[in-house]
């Protein structure tokens, strides 16, 4: 089944399809905001998916990025050129992306499916894309003042740098990037630059409460995702 462009996952937040992941969209009246960017080549297919809401790309006053990883920061350079928003990350990412450095060594999680993707996948996709300027660096814990504020919460078994972002609005909306994917289900991500603190973040997080959690990789949760996430690893 084809996927659709861009669709609505709250009354505020959409979903693009970025062509092998998921970007999200906080369309406010008064701005938009970006979470995550895709690969280099999706800039044009998130601009056409922001301008079918009869919205314009100049809009997006920031752009949240989740971490370093190609497909979730290729597309910054492309797309703070097309709209001049300012981008936003923890500064352990920050550095890689300003150098156009998507990894660093890492271990695949437990299971054949994701030791296949990743010797399939990952090991043949790109591991640098072009350079990007990061504007505001962002520490664990700290409010982004963005669409009224979106919490940055640290969760470094994925990357030294990445962050899941919680919004308040529509009830509470986790954008987890790849701390966890929903594909075939909850589950880890393929890779983790340490997969036991990979599953540390994922009970911390069953500490947090959220109604919807929107995954780079995979279908939103919407309507209880908290318990999920609670169901699947615990709590702290």
């Amino acid at each position: 089944m084809t996927e659709k462009l861009i669709e609505q996952v709250t009354d505020h937040v959409y979903r693009i399809d970025a062509e092998g992941m998921n970007v999200f969209l906080i369309a406010l009246p008064e701005s938009l905001t970006l979470i995550d960017t895709g690969f280099p080549e999706s800039s044009a297919r998130i601009v056409e998916a922001v301008r079918s809401l009869g919205r314009s790309p100049e809009e997006i006053r920031d752009i949240l990025v989740t971490h370093c990883h190609p497909d979730h920061a290729g597309g910054l350079a492309g797309l703070k050129q097309a709209t001049g928003a300012l981008a936003w990350m923890h500064p352990e990412d920050a550095q890689r992306v300003r150098e156009g450095e998507a990894f660093r060594p890492y271990e695949t999680s437990p299971g054949l499916k994701h030791q296949l993707f990743t010797a399939e996948v990952i090991e043949h996709g790109p591991t640098t894309y072009e350079p990007a300027t990061v504007d505001k660096e962002v520490e664990p814990g700290e409010t982004i003042p963005v669409a009224g504020g979106i919490k940055a919460v640290g969760t470094p078994g994925h990357t030294a740098g990445h962050l899941v972002f919680l919004w308040e609005g529509d009830g509470g909306v986790l954008f987890v990037g790849d701390a966890a994917n929903n594909v075939e289900g909850l589950d880890l991500s393929p890779i983790y630059e340490s997969v036991a603190r990979g599953l540390e973040d994922l009970r911390a997080l069953g500490d947090l409460e959220f109604d919807t959690a929107c995954f780079a990789h995979g279908a939103p949760i919407v309507g209880d995702a908290a318990q999920e996430f609670r169901k699947k690893w615990g709590k702290r």
